[in-house]
Order: structure tokens, then C-alpha cells, then sequence
């Protein structure tokens, strides 16, 4: 069936979990029910996953790091009659959650523009992503996944786990993420196809012995910056990137993939719209069968039909009516000397409407005047940013992603603190 780490379950081990739910009430009578699920072993999350989807329940899983008393509010609020949590046999029923639900899976959405929404998908919609999702990588099916991302969330349990099994592969599920490992396990494995977030990615470019490459490795969640795209392809045998949302699971596919902002051609059961071009962008709108999907997405569709994403809508500044993206200041900056990351967010301003602002980490410390000599030279005016503050850290979301939105607000919260 699989292997985790470097354990391999079989089919019998799957059969032997499947016996083991068939005894536990709550979760065989799962049919037109939902389970929220908080397991710290991933190979018994992905058993679970099967079962309720064989039985239609329904079933929203959360990361093994949630706590308690957050798993019980998402657990209520996604109407869930029972709460599995850290084991099989802990058990919370939720008596108040009676009504009968479609059976599919529920995601969170990643809570970048505000509090997580419980997303519903149902199973047959999942399974017409993973009919199309096999078609547009036909490249994977001589590969060996490697999923070393989250198998709660849809990219890890759809895109990898999922997606090998209907291929009838083997997928290795990483939970041991340092970076030497994964290399490591990448070394032993013929034609690796690695899932993982651009971070990971990152780190395991700069590690790589010289004159190496990674096989093959999909990218997904956010937009690599340029540089390290770029140290990314030159290091890659094949180099995927794929874009989608919670609501519509993957929509689009790069297989050869040549720009950070490249996101492919859509899958075929979308009919995906967007600007015309980089000088005509517009909201990325999603039309299935079954709902008309408004992502908050900027992007176009360049002359061969690839997709191309510039920005959330919302994090696109607006300084005196020129529109700014956060990632082309971004990928400015991270060319200056010692900076390793930065992010670019908005803050209101009386006389522009909104003003760029800067944070970034550095691995020395940076003079302020010496960065703004830095964007003035290779950014527009308009894009140089007005508050620059070197930090230790950039705060992130659980899911790896960042809120410029609650950035903002930190940093206006600090603010008026200050002067008050």
C-alpha cells in the first residue's frame, strides 16, 4: 500500500484497521454522518479516510498539531457528531450534531484573509479531480511518489497519497521532514516525484551536493520568489507546479514549468477565466458543474493557454491608482545582500490611499538606508516601500502560508500602542 518513512504497510495492515473501525460504533455507522479526525499517526489518518469514503461519511481532517479545545470548536462548527482525537479509541460525540450531511471531505480554507471556513467537497466530485489530475500528469506513473507534506490537508491526501494509490503505486509519506533525510530517502528511491512546500524546496536546493539534481518535484501553496525558482530549475530534472483552491481541489497543472507565476493549463473539467494578458490581469473565476468558484486570485492566460497568477487581489497594493504586487518587491529585495526572506503587505496612507511596506529577514544586519538605496535603484517608485523593519522571524499561518492582511494589523496594532 505504502510506506512511512522507512515502514512499509501493506494491504494487510490496511484490512486489520478497517476491522478495527467495523467494531467502534461511531465510526462505522459513519453514512450521512461527519467525523472531525486529529490522529498523530498518518498512515491510521489515511485508513480512517478510506473507510468513511468507502461507507459515505463524511470527514474533516485536522493536523496531528491541533490542540484539543481547537479541534472541538472546528469539530462543532463543521457539524461533526464525533471528535477521533490523537487515537482511535478517544472518542468525543458532539449530541447536538444530529442532522445528516452529504457524504465528502472537508477542508479549511488557509485562513489567509481571515478566520478558516470549512470547506465541503464531496467524493464523487474528488474522484472526477483525481480522474483529470492522472490524465494531465501522465508523467507520474514511472515515478515514485514522495509526499513530504501534510496528508491532511488536499495536496498531500489527494494530489499524493490518493493520486498513487489510483495509479496503483506506493506512495512514501515523510513525516521526518530534515532536510538531510529527505535527501537521503530521495538517493535510495528510483525517479523520485517529490510533493512538498516551496520552503522545503528551498532548503533542500541549497543542500544539494554539487553536481546533482532532484528528479522530479511538484510545487504548490504559494509562489516560489524568482531566485529561488530559479535555483530550483536549474537543480531539477523535472519541475512541476500545480494551482487550485479548497473549494476545487487542484485546477491547473505545469508540467514544464518555466516561470515562478506559471501555473499551467487548466485540468478538463474547469472552464477557468482570467485577463488576457500580464498588462490585462484579472480575477481567476472557476466554472465547474457544479458552482462558479471566485478565487480573490489576479491573474491571465498567456498565448500558449498556461495560466499565470500575479497576487491575491486583496494583497495588491493600490498607491495613488498603480497597482503594486507584492512579489515583484519581494523579488527585489531578496537580491540584496543577506536578506533570506521578506514579505510586502499594505498599510493605509493619507495622501497615496495605501503605502508598500516592508519586513525582512537578513543573515547580517542591514542598514535601512542601504535597502532603500537598493529599491530605488531597481523598483519604481511608486513600489519602493516606505516602512522597512528587519525582523528575527516572519510570521507564518500553521499551513506555511502568510496573512499580509493580519500582518498589517499587527503592525498597525504596534503602532498605535506606541504612540499612545
Amino acid at each position: 500500500m505504502l510506506y512511512l518513512n522507512d515502514n512499509y504497510y501493506d494491504s494487510e495492515h490496511f484490512e486489520r484497521c478497517y476491522r478495527r473501525f467495523d467494531a467502534v460504533a461511531a465510526i462505522s455507522e459513519c453514512k450521512g454522518r461527519r467525523l472531525t479526525v486529529c490522529l498523530s499517526d498518518p498512515v491510521e489518518w489515511i485508513a480512517l479516510c478510506l473507510y468513511v469514503k468507502a461507507r459515505g461519511g463524511s470527514v474533516l481532517p485536522l493536523h496531528p498539531t491541533t490542540p484539543l479545545e481547537a479541534a472541538r470548536r472546528l469539530g462543532r462548527r463543521s457539524g461533526s457528531y464525533a471528535l477521533i482525537f490523537d487515537q482511535i479509541e478517544r472518542i468525543e460525540l458532539q449530541p447536538d450534531s444530529a442532522a445528516e450531511v452529504p457524504p465528502g471531505l472537508v477542508q479549511l480554507s488557509s485562513g489567509t484573509t481571515g478566520e478558516p471556513k470549512c470547506i465541503e467537497r464531496s467524493w464523487e466530485a474528488i474522484d472526477r479531480e483525481l480522474e483529470d489530475y492522472l490524465e494531465a500528469l501522465p508523467q507520474a506513473r514511472e515515478m515514485t511518489p514522495i509526499i513530504a507534506c501534510p496528508v491532511t490537508h488536499s495536496y498531500g491526501l489527494i494530489c499524493g497519497v490518493l493520486a498513487s494509490l489510483a495509479r496503483g503505486q506506493e506512495a512514501h509519506v515523510l513525516t521526518q521532514l530534515n532536510p538531510k533525510y529527505v535527501l537521503r530517502k530521495l538517493a535510495q528511491l528510483p525517479q523520485p516525484l517529490l510533493y512538498a512546500a516551496p520552503t522545503l524546496l528551498h532548503v533542500l536546493t541549497r543542500l544539494l551536493p554539487q553536481g546533482e539534481k532532484l528528479f522530479a518535484v511538484m510545487t504548490s501553496g504559494a509562489v516560489m520568489p524568482k531566485a529561488h525558482f530559479e535555483a530550483l530549475r536549474e537543480r531539477s530534472v523535472h519541475l512541476f507546479q500545480q494551482y487550485g483552491c479548497s473549494e476545487a481541489g487542484c485546477v491547473a497543472i505545469n508540467t514544464d514549468t518555466r516561470s515562478a507565476c506559471a501555473m499551467g493549463r487548466p485540468l478538463a473539467r474547469y472552464q477557468v477565466e482570467s485577463g488576457s494578458s500580464a498588462d490585462a490581469p484579472s480575477e481567476v473565476i472557476i466554472r465547474g458543474a457544479e458552482q462558479a468558484i471566485y478565487t480573490r486570485d489576479l491573474g491571465y492566460f498567456d498565448s500558449d493557454g498556461v495560466l499565470h497568477y500575479l497576487a491575491r487581489i486583496d494583497d495588491m497594493i493600490n498607491v495613488a491608482g498603480i497597482n503594486v504586487y507584492p512579489k515583484e518587491v519581494e523579488d527585489v529585495v531578496l537580491t540584496c545582500e543577506g536578506v533570506v526572506d521578506v514579505v510586502v503587505f499594505k498599510r493605509a496612507d493619507p495622501y497615496a490611499g495605501e503605502r508598500v511596506c516592508l519586513q525582512f529577514v537578513a543573515d547580517r544586519m542591514v542598514d535601512e538606508d542601504e535597502l532603500r538605496r537598493w529599491c530605488a535603484e531597481h523598483l519604481s517608485p511608486y513600489q519602493c516601500p516606505l516602512e522597512i523593519a528587519q525582523v528575527e522571524e516572519i510570521p507564518k499561518l500553521p499551513n506555511g502560508k502568510i496573512s499580509r492582511r493580519l500582518l498589517a494589523d499587527q503592525v498597525g496594532h504596534s503602532a498605535e500602542q506606541l504612540s499612545a
